[in-house]
């Protein structure tokens, strides 16, 4: 994204398209067969070059959504389906942001989504493991 934004000038399309570009990478890898990450870090990258202010605002969102209900896959899906709306009221102050990136935005959380697909299942089977500070009776210490 830093090399597309000093490329076409900071272009917003151009932004986006690196950024999808980076996330798609991520998470089809050709050399893996297609089976590559999550996408949430790489999202997070992605969107806090857009705009940091709604990525601090998702992360709130992760964060307070870890806390009260402990599952860090609902914490990753609460924060990227928020996302389109915090671009969105963040982007700048009385503007709204350009189309590419709305857009660009949805499709990175449906890419999100789809990622967590097994996760999801879990989750409403509840069988997903739930996140805890605390060290397990097998940890040694």
């Amino acid at each position: 994204m830093l090399a597309a934004g000093r490329l076409f000038d900071h272009n917003a399309t151009a932004l986006m398209l690196a950024g999808l570009a980076a996330l798609v990478g991520h998470c089809f890898p050709v050399w893996l067969k297609f089976r590559g990450g999550k996408g949430v870090a790489t999202a997070l990258g992605v969107f806090g070059a857009l705009s940091p202010a709604a990525t601090l605002a998702a992360l709130v969102v992760f964060a307070l959504t870890l806390v009260f209900w402990q599952y860090v896959s609902l914490a990753s899906l609460a924060a990227a389906a928020a996302m389109p709306l915090l671009i969105y009221f963040l982007w700048a102050p009385r503007h709204a942001p350009p189309l590419i990136i709305s857009l660009g935005t949805l499709l990175a959380t449906a890419i999100v989504f789809f990622n967590h697909s097994s996760n999801l299942q879990r989750l409403t089977q509840g069988t997903e493991p739930k996140y805890s500070l605390k060290k397990s009776k097998g940890d040694g210490a």
